[in-house]
Parts: structure tokens; sequence; C-alpha cells
């Protein structure tokens, strides 16, 4: 980052000229030990997106939220619908945990989940602890979790919305909750979304292709209040999509198909907070020519499964202790064209305890994980937080993790290596943060040591383990302030990533910067938000840099009455053109806009 752009991103800092009253009101999450606290309790680095903060940016997809939140790089192979990939704090994508109402998502071969088979309208919030989890969620939680939250209201409820822009896209969402009974609520959410695409990977042999996109959503959920004490819930929910692709001048398309179901019984009184939950997830994806006229003759299907329950139980012996015990088991199984199913299981308990003393904050967790394949595996978690008074809060975390290979990396038939061992790591996260009268902000200090760390080969492209250790550390610094009538947010990162070999890891910018601005002039809400992106290595097949960029995007939302309302969204304002894997034009400017009935 150049110092011109390092000084006008705190420029803002040093200008604030008013008295801003800024709102510190209390927020309570589910996400950082899986049951509901506060947010100034948790011991870790933690951002909530809501549902206002989604519609004010009108973020296409999740890929648009995720990028502008705080440690994290986002690689995209073009446009909508393709394969997107998340680095939290210089992690690889496969050592994020991403849930749905905390039930874990089907990771895709990219190692992240297909994050398009989640409307943004059934959205709630998003809640994103960074640091390691893995000693209270398991293997997959080594940089962070992030928890996607589905709406939920007390009163009944009904949104209908309906827009189209840019590459002759248009998306309609349907939302309604409704109170069967005083003791009954069903939720249910639809949505549909289409778009011609462009051609993500130009070459002079594919001129003239596009890469479209198709997608539908449902889902319904039935809850019923069968005590003071008692709750019970049923969760179905089906995403099919179709998206285009380029393989080596090739058009090409896949057609997703997942079909998930959850269920849960829940009990919670004054002291004792117990649930159980059920899930399974089946998806079906087929690729195939986009050329064939039947969809038959060229396809290469490939089947996921998986199957998960907890049990987690907290009780709160005062207010000072508060302890908690939990079981896991998750079992997944994977088949691809020509070879045979592959499957494998996870068992685990897991307990935590907090002690709040004063101006102290206690917190320790372990976790043993009994895999099929791997054996026994023990991480732990410790964290302490120290009030120093009403505006000043320290806090200091460790702890382990562990990341099992996935059935992909182990047995797919071109990169597949059955020899693949466990990774290792470590982590210590350090952090102050400050809210004062004018401006509330965090600075959080991080270093993480993994070993055995999986990556590809060069030249084989097959998995392979890196021996040695692998580092990544950082600092992030992070503020929201009020400057006149213009509510701010902003971030600024620095993260530096080295393997076993000494060499940068792919597609991590050394310096990020991130800023959002929001107003309200009479009818009308607006938001501007910018992105710096620096310099990043494309991949470890390559000596390809990918250049940094800015980008920019404006969106408004015009309230006409309060039940309607029209939003619009100029994306890419000044048309950048930049990368975010080399071959791979991002989307140049568009333009969306989008009205909404709420009754």
């Amino acid at each position: 980052m150049s110092k011109k752009l390092l000084a006008a991103a705190l420029l803002p800092f040093a200008a604030l000229a008013q008295d801003p009253s800024i709102n510190n009101e209390e927020v309570t999450i589910v996400t950082a030990n899986r049951v509901e606290q506060a947010i100034s309790d948790v011991l870790a680095p933690v951002t909530v997106i809501t549902r206002d903060d989604i519609e004010l940016t009108q973020a296409q997809s999740l890929t648009d939220v995720f990028r502008m939140l705080p440690g994290v790089d986002v690689g995209v192979n073009g446009g909508r619908g393709q394969t997107a990939s998340i680095f939290i704090r210089g992690a690889n994508s496969n050592q994020a945990l991403i849930l749905i109402d905390g039930v874990a998502m089907l990771t895709a071969n990219s190692g992240s989940p297909d994050f398009n088979q989640i409307p943004m309208n059934s959205i709630e919030r998003i809640e994103f602890i960074r640091g390691p989890r893995a000693a209270v969620y398991g293997s997959e939680a080594i940089a962070g979790v992030i928890n996607i939250i589905t709406q939920s209201s007390a009163d009944p409820i009904t949104t209908i919305s309906a827009g189209f822009g840019s590459d002759a896209s248009y998306k309609s969402s349907l939302y309604s909750q409704l109170k069967l009974t005083d003791k009954t609520q069903l939720k249910v959410t639809a949505a549909y979304e289409t778009t011609d695409g462009y051609n993500v990977k130009p070459t002079p042999a594919n001129e003239g292709d596009e890469h479209g996109f198709e997608s539908q959503n449902y889902s319904l959920m039935l809850k019923h209040q069968l005590s003071d004490f008692l709750s019970v819930f049923i969760q179905p929910r089906y995403y099919q999509n179709t998206v285009g692709y380029d393989s080596f001048d090739t058009n090409k398309e896949a057609w997703i198909e997942n079909v998930a179901f959850d269920g849960g019984v829940t009990y919670s009184n004054a002291a004792l907070y117990s649930e159980l939950k059920l899930g399974t997830i089946f998806e079906d994806k087929y690729d195939y020519l986009a050329a064939d006229p039947d969809k038959r003759h060229s396809v290469s299907p490939a089947v996921r499964e998986q199957k998960t329950a907890s049990w987690l139980n907290q009780y709160a012996f005062s207010d000072i202790y508060i302890a908690a015990l939990g079981f896991d088991w998750k079992d997944e199984s994977y088949q691809k064209t020509g070879l045979d199913k592959k499957d494998k299981s996870n068992k685990a308990v897991f307990t935590t305890l907090s002690a709040n003393i004063s101006s102290v904050t206690l917190e320790g967790s372990t976790r043993v994980d009994d895999n099929s394949q791997f054996g026994t595996h023990t991480t732990w978690g410790l964290a302490a937080g120290w009030q120093l008074n009403p505006q000043w809060k320290l806090t200091a975390s460790s702890g382990t993790s562990f990341k099992a290979p996935s059935l992909y990396q182990l047995h797919d038939g071109y990169s597949g290596n059955s020899s693949l061992r466990p990774e290792e790591s470590i982590s210590y996260d350090i952090g102050l943060e400050s809210k004062l009268e004018l401006i509330t902000w965090s600075v959080s200090a991080y270093y993480r040591d993994v070993k055995d760390l999986i990556d590809s080969d060069p030249i084989t492209w097959a998995f392979v383990n890196l021996d040695g250790h692998s580092i990544m550390k950082g600092t992030e610094l992070e503020a929201s302030f009020d400057l006149f009538t213009i509510r701010n947010q902003a971030s600024i990162e620095y993260l530096d990533t080295e393997d076993s070999n000494g060499n940068e890891l792919s597609r991590r910018a050394k310096y990020k910067a991130k800023w959002q601005g929001t107003v309200t002039t009479g009818n009308v809400d607006w938001a501007l938000q910018y992105l710096y992106q620096g310099d990043r290595d494309n991949s470890g097949y390559d000596d390809i840099t990918l250049p940094g960029y800015s980008l920019w995007n404006l969106s408004a939302v015009y309230y006409l009455i309060p039940e309607l309302k029209l939003a619009a969204k100029i994306e890419n304002l000044f048309d950048k053109e930049y990368e975010t894997a080399d071959g791979y034009p991002a989307p140049e400017r568009g333009y969306y806009i989008n009205a909404t009935y709420e009754f």
C-alpha cells in the first residue's frame, strides 16, 4: 500500500470535528461458543452483518458481503455463480467453517462451500468470528467461523422482491413468516435468479462465449413451542443451479442439486440450555458440454452426502461460572465417475468453561476428535479479557487446530492423494478495544503456525503436504465513527504469509483497506463502499503477480411508503479492470435495480 493511500485511509480519523453519538447498543450472538452471549463477552474479533446492511449495500451475493469483512480475501473465477474461495487471515479456503443456522455447509472441490445456494433475501444476519475455534467446532475452524443465520420474526410478515440489471440479470424472491397458532410458526422462502453472464475466461479460441448462471432456492421451517421451556423445529431446503464455465477453451456447464434437511429439539430454562440437532445434505453435480443438446452424452457426475448430529448442553452455575458439554458426529461420502464410493466419519466430545470475575473474563475449551481415518486428536483453546475501564478492553487468546484432508483431496481421480496427513496448527491473538465518545476502534495482531499444510503440487497438480511449518501473521485495525451526518466503518490490514518453502501463499494480499460510508437524505439511504486490494501471488503454478486494485460501489434505497422501497446499485463504479484469479476478468461496471414490498 502506498503512503498516499494509507494517509487517505486514515484521514477521516483526523477529521473528526463533531460529537456524534456512537451506537454502543448491546448485541447478542450465538456463534463464538455455540450458545447465545453478549458480543462484549466474546474474547475474539467479531463482525456482525445485519439484514439492513445487506439491503442498504444491495449485495448481489455472499461474496459481495465477504469481500468487505475485515481479514478476508476473496478469489472468484469470474462473475456470478463461478467458483469462489475465501481466505481468512491468510488461511486456506478450507480452513474456515461456514455454517447455515449453526449447521456446517457442504464444501465444494475448491474447499469453500457453494455460496450461491443461499438466497440473499433469506438472511437475517451474518456472524463472523476470527481466530481458531477448533476446540469448539472441530476440524475446519482453524482461521474462523462464519455463521449465516436465516430470517426469523416474532410477528407475521411477508416480503416480495424483484429486480434486474446488467448482463440480462433478473431475480425475484419471496419470504413469509406465518403464525399458524399461538405456539406454531411457519417460515417460507423462495428465490429465483438468472443472468446471461459474460466470457469469464476469454481466449482467442472461445471468443463470443457467455457463461451464465441460473438458480432456484426453496426452504421451509416449522417451529412449535411445546412448553415454556421446550421447542422443536424442522427445516427442509432445496437448491438447484446451472452455471457455465470455460474448460480448456471448451464451453461447459455444471448442474448442481442440493437437498438438505435439519431438525432439532431445544430445552431452555434460567440455568440450563440443551439443544439436539440432526442434519443431512445430499448433493448431485453433473458437468457436461454446453453444446450437448440433451445434456446426457458428456455427463461427468459427482455425488456428496453429509449427515450430522450434535448435542449441546450449557449450565450456568452462577452469574460468574458457565460450563458446556457437547457431542458431535459427522459422516461424509463422496463418489465420482469411475471411482468407488469413499466415506469417513468423525465423533467428538468438547467442553467449555467461562468465568466472569470482576473486570476479568477467562475462557477455556478442549475437544477430542475420533476420526475414522486419522485417529484421535485433541485440541484446546484459552482466552482472557481484561476490562481496564468502561472504555478500554484488552484480550489475548491461543488455540490449537486439527484439519483432516477432505474426501476430495484424498480420493479424487485427478488430484487426490491417499497419503495425505492432517494439518495441525497453533495460533496466538492479542487485541485492544476502545469505545470512546467519538469513535469505536480496535486493533488485533495474530500469529498462526500450520504444520503439514496441504497444497497442490505445481508439476503433478496432486494434493501434497508441505513438510515443515507455514506461517501466517498480521495486524488488523478497525474503526466506526460518525463524521457529520455520515456513518463510517473502516479497516486497514497487513498480512504476511510464508509456506514451509519460503513462498508467499497465493491470492492473499499483504495490504488491504476497506471503508463504507452511509448517510440518510430525506427518504433515501445511501451507501458508498471502497475496497483496496494489494498485489498478490496468483498461484504456485506460475510466477504471475496479480496487481492491486481499488474498487468503488454506490447504492441507494428509496422508501416510497413504509411498505414499499426501491433500491439501486452501481457496482464497480469507475469500471476498474481487475482480476482476483489470473485469466478470469472480474465483472465490468454493473447496474442493478430492485423493488421490495413488505406486508
